[in-house]
């Protein structure tokens, strides 16, 4: 069949990204990357540091193919060329709509826990949430396990390796109020929160980052174009790993940071390889600055089709240095106009074309770490005609004993 092959460099600051190669056959609709050694422009070879896994890898085969299709990618910061007064790149604005205020992402870190008056409550109503032994209780208590910040299970979680958590919290105006439940729990663990909203009110922390397009449901993808953008621009430096998501999402910030210290994904962003010693550039390892871009969280398949996987938005995604900066220079060609509530579907098919696939992020034991349901809801099963005969996919969904994320949409749960 007629293969056609494309070639598109981007050249950013004299900085040489990856050349896109689309090979498509003409009996099939479907597109795929070329394998790693034959993804460069010539023009592009001498920058490439890339050297492939060695055999074995502490990746089983899933996992290594995976690092290996996303090659690893200069993380070094490129400022993009890109004009500012357009969608996505205006920045953020004051109160008083003035455009380029920068928020202090540390916010959490000096304040005080306060109570918004729509969730101010008595100590009588506390009493009785707290006695309550619902299925959230039950799960959180009797499944989910909390790292332990003194044992070291083979992750070398020095403080020189822990890495900068930055998480990203995407609101409305209307929703403000749901924000303090957060911030008097899990927010302030990360080790800095941006939220983009539609105002910004600097005593919660919301920012006001326009997009293109009406301010509505259906148009999230603009409004997480334009709040990485921003993420990108004013914090990319700062942090290691980014974790996205409505207001809606409880993170265990903890079990996170064990699980990104972990030998398998400092592996992982390596390309499959042990990375060096933090105090040890090995002569022959790849140079600090290239790293394997990563896109972690429970993976659904779109309508069962598994040459369209995704990762579920409820309990959000956590990307790496090279996976955002990947997605950045992906911004003006991939969906720029596009009108939907599904970002977490646009956003997968946009790192999808430069070789970037969820990574599967299951425990040893088969596990899921990132969930898209309350609690209570990966505790029991409904009683649904589907699920009670076994045809359905919630019967074989296991669930892992170090959560890392879940889906909260009352914050009074919190």
């Amino acid at each position: 069949s007629l293969l056609v092959v494309t070639c598109l460099v981007l050249l950013y600051s004299n900085h040489c990204s990856l050349g896109l190669f689309y090979t498509y056959s003409e009996n099939s609709d479907a597109a795929f990357l070329a394998p790693p050694e034959q993804r460069l422009c010539k023009k592009c070879q001498q920058f490439d540091h890339r050297q492939p896994p060695p055999t074995p890898s502490i990746l089983d085969a899933s996992r290594l193919n995976n690092v290996r299709m996303a090659g690893m990618v200069d993380i070094t910061y490129a400022k993009l060329p890109a004009d500012r007064s357009v969608h996505p790149y205006r920045g953020a604005r004051t109160e008083d709509g003035t455009f380029g205020y920068i928020a202090d992402e540390k916010f959490l870190h000096h304040r005080e826990p306060q109570q918004t008056a729509a969730f101010v409550m008595t100590q009588n109503e506390i009493d009785k949430a707290c006695s309550e032994r619902d299925g959230n209780y039950k799960m959180l208590t009797e499944k989910v396990k909390l790292a332990n910040r003194t044992q070291d299970e083979g992750a070398a979680a020095s403080s020189a390796l822990s890495p900068k958590i930055l998480c990203v919290l995407f609101v409305v105006e209307q929703d403000h109020d749901k924000l303090e439940s957060i911030h008097n729990t899990w927010g302030s663990k990360c080790d800095g929160m941006i939220i983009g909203s539609n105002r910004t009110d600097r005593r919660i922390g919301a920012v006001d980052i326009p997009h293109e397009g009406p301010e509505v449901y259906n148009n999230i993808w603009q409004k997480v174009r334009s709040l990485w953008f921003y993420v990108y621009d004013n914090y990319y430096e700062d942090y290691d790993y980014f974790h996205s998501g409505g207001s809606d999402l409880y993170l265990l910030v903890d079990n996170l940071r064990e699980y990104l210290v972990s030998r398998e994904i400092r592996a992982a962003s390596n390309g499959g390889r042990d990375p060096p010693p933090a105090d040890n550039d090995e002569h022959g390892e790849p140079s600090p600055t290239y790293q394997t871009p990563l896109y972690l969280g429970r993976r659904f398949a779109l309508m069962g089709n598994r040459d369209d996987i995704f990762v579920g938005g409820s309990g959000g995604y956590t990307i790496n240095k090279a996976a955002l900066k990947q997605f950045i220079l992906m911004l003006p060609y991939c969906e720029p106009h596009g009108e939907t509530f599904s970002e977490d579907l646009m956003m997968a098919r946009c790192l999808k074309q430069l070789g970037i696939f969820p990574y599967d992020t299951k425990d040893v034991n088969g596990g899921e770490r990132y969930h898209p349901f309350r609690p209570a809801d990966h505790l029991t099963v409904y009683n649904d005609t589907d699920i009670a005969k076994g045809d359905d996919w919630y019967l074989k969904y296991c669930i892992g004993e170090k959560f890392l994320v879940f889906f909260l949409p009352k914050p009074r749960l919190f």
